[in-house]
């Protein structure tokens, strides 16, 4: 199989001098690099974040309580707005808008008559049902998952990479292992890291950083969930890599191992990362077959139940994607395609005549 054509590239976004009102939930830093990229293009931004507080507690709260924190973060973000500079708003961007009630977005949308308000979704709308609120008052909305846009009408576009993953922003280190996985230990990871580890011969290097938050979240799974049954501590860590740590055993790694959520099935942050740098991927997400970007030379799709990662897909040469569908799923790339007039949804997709 060959990959397709990259098809059309939207047209640089024009940002020079636009003010932005952008909300995003903290996370690994993205919020900021959109920022930065916004600016780099001479857009003035006004950050608030999606979730403002720190506290755990009310993490978990918003997730299944949300209504009783909206309250907290209305009157956070009201005091916050105050202290803006800007009058009045030519882009309101919002992404995901889990702590954002439908009342204060309305009192924005009053406030900013002229602004052209965007929605982006980089969560599973099953894991976020609340968002569906929010579309109304939304000119553009974009999801990362295919059939969520399909069943509510919204654009499609998957998620991007940042400028520190594109080949030639790595630290060029020699790859010293086989495969790796970092990530938070959620749902079936543990167990499915566990089968892949059981099967693997001696002289295959690997790297796994399986985390949890403290401790007590150990027990609390050793106890309760059934992939964790015969876990031990040694096995988990309970400080998380920084950044720039992250990025070595990336850069050191020939095939990273993505595994998505269940309850998601839009591409993950890694698997765009994986597109920049040129990397392998082996990935638990079936659901990939259907993207313009899919090459079995270069991603390896394993089951979850049992996840078989044969020795030929490490040592095999896979054909390089053209530069300009990796430019594609750029931040550059997605933020063109964010506010591009065209909807370019089914070009990340291939066609019916190329799956048969």
């Amino acid at each position: 199989m060959s990959v397709r054509d990259p098809g059309p590239i939207p047209k640089i976004a024009d940002l020079k001098g636009k003010r932005f009102l952008f909300t995003a939930p903290r996370f690994f830093s993205y919020e900021f690099e959109i920022v930065a990229e916004l600016e780099r293009r001479g857009a003035h931004v006004d950050f608030f974040a999606d979730r403002p507080f720190n506290s755990p507690f009310l993490h978990v709260l918003a997730r299944f309580s949300r209504k009783l924190v909206l309250f907290l973060t209305d009157r956070h973000n009201r005091k916050l707005f105050a202290s803006f500079s800007a009058a009045e708003y030519d882009h309101v961007f919002i992404i995901n808008g889990q702590t954002l009630s439908y009342g204060l977005l309305q009192e924005i949308r009053r406030a900013n008559p002229q602004a052209f308000f965007t929605f982006y979704l980089w969560d599973s709308l099953r894991n976020r049902s609340s968002a569906l609120e929010l579309l109304p008052l939304f000119d553009r909305a974009y999801s990362f998952e295919i059939e969520a846009a399909r069943a509510h009408g919204l654009r499609f576009r998957p998620l991007f990479f940042c400028p520190a993953f594109e080949q030639g922003g790595g630290t060029m280190q020699k790859e010293s292992f086989d495969l790796s996985f970092i990530g938070t230990a959620h749902s079936d990871r543990y167990a499915i890291i566990r089968k892949i580890e059981q099967q693997l011969d001696a002289n295959v290097a690997r790297f796994w950083f399986l985390y949890l938050q403290a401790q007590w979240v150990f027990w609390a799974y050793r106890f309760t969930k059934a992939f964790f049954a015969g876990a031990k501590m040694a096995e988990f860590r309970f400080n998380p890599l920084n950044r720039q740590q992250s990025s070595e055993i990336f850069w050191q790694t020939k095939a990273v191992v993505d595994i998505e959520h269940p309850r998601q099935n839009g591409l993950t942050m890694r698997t765009l990362e994986t597109v920049g740098a040129r990397k392998k991927l082996i990935t638990t997400n079936a659901g990939i077959r259907k993207y313009a970007l899919y090459d079995p030379s270069q991603i390896l799709i394993v089951d979850r139940n049992n996840p078989v990662v044969p020795p030929d897909f490490l040592l095999n040469e896979s054909q390089p994607l053209p530069d300009s569908m990796i430019h594609r799923y750029s931040l550059a790339g997605w933020i063109d395609e964010i506010f591009s007039d065209n909807d370019m949804s089914e070009v990340h997709l291939v066609t019916d005549s190329e799956r048969r």
